[in-house]
C-alpha cells in the first residue's frame, strides 16, 4: 500500500469480506519491536596448548593447574581427559598459555618433572595455537575436566 488512506480503506472496505469460500478478517500489523543492539562480542585470544601424559588418575585439574603455576604463574587453562563408563582419568591432558613463549618455557621447564609422584611427559599439542579457552576434544568417548582462569 502506497498510503496510510489507502490501507484504511482497505480494511474498511474488505473487513468480512467473503474470498474463496473464507471470511477475510483484517488487522493493523503490529510495529516490529527494535532490540538494542548488543555489544560487540571480543574476539578470543590465541591460546598455545602443551600435551601433558602420564598424569596419576587421582589428578584433577586445578591439581595440574596449581602445578603450573608454581613455576610459571602463566596459566591460562588446565584439564584433564576421562574416559564416560567407568569415570576414571585417561592419563593426559592438555595446559593452556597466552603466549607461545610462556608455552615454550614451560615445555622445557615441566618436561620429566614429577607430578604426585610420576614423571610427566610434555609435549606440544596438535593444535599448538587455537582460538578461544577451552579445548575441543574429539577423541571418541573422552570428556574432559577443565579449570579455566577466567
Amino acid at each position: 500500500m502506497a498510503s496510510h488512506e489507502e490501507a484504511v480503506a482497505a480494511i474498511t472496505n474488505l473487513e468480512s469480506y467473503e474470498f474463496e469460500g473464507r471470511v477475510l478478517k483484517l488487522n493493523w500489523a503490529k510495529p516490529k519491536k527494535i532490540k538494542p543492539s548488543s555489544p560487540p562480542t571480543p574476539k578470543p585470544m590465541p591460546i598455545h596448548n602443551l600435551f601433558v601424559a602420564n598424569l596419576p588418575f587421582q589428578a584433577r585439574a586445578k591439581d595440574l593447574k596449581d602445578f603450573f603455576n608454581a613455576d610459571n604463574g602463566n596459566v591460562v587453562s588446565a584439564e584433564i581427559i576421562f574416559h564416560d563408563n567407568p569415570r576414571r582419568s585417561a592419563g593426559y591432558g592438555f595446559v593452556s598459555f597466552n603466549t607461545k613463549e610462556e608455552a615454550e618455557s614451560a615445555l622445557l621447564a615441566f618436561q620429566g618433572k614429577e607430578f604426585m609422584g610420576r614423571p610427566i611427559r610434555v609435549a606440544r599439542s596438535r593444535r599448538f595455537l587455537r582460538q578461544g579457552t577451552k579445548a575441543d576434544i574429539e577423541s571418541g568417548n573422552a570428556k574432559s575436566e577443565s579449570n579455566s582462569a577466567e
